[in-house]
């Protein structure tokens, strides 16, 4: 399980008894509901289903170039960090 990662507050309805057994569950753990619900998830999705890392050469084409903000010849690392589809789509994620 990764400990490094972003975490993002999400909700869901569960069937009531199935939530009060993972409850149960993690109690008899010691362990939190969150981390006991997230290493059943990891469990279940393979490593590969995650989204593949964009390899850009070192020249960003002229599709990516046409994205960026009239006026601006490159892009800053401020506005590449407060755009992740742009830092993805550059490769910096």
């Amino acid at each position: 399980m990764q400990t490094s990662s972003k975490k993002i507050q999400t909700a869901f309805r569960l069937d009531e008894n199935l939530l009060m057994r993972a409850k149960l569950r993690a109690k008899r753990e010691q362990r939190s509901l969150n981390s006991l619900v997230e290493e059943a998830l990891e469990r279940m999705m393979p490593q590969e289903l995650e989204w593949p890392k964009v390899v850009i050469p070192t020249e960003i084409s002229p599709d990516i170039l046409a994205m960026r903000l009239p006026g601006k010849a490159t892009f800053t690392k401020e506005e590449i960090a407060a755009d992740e589809r742009l830092a993805h789509a550059l490769g910096e994620i």
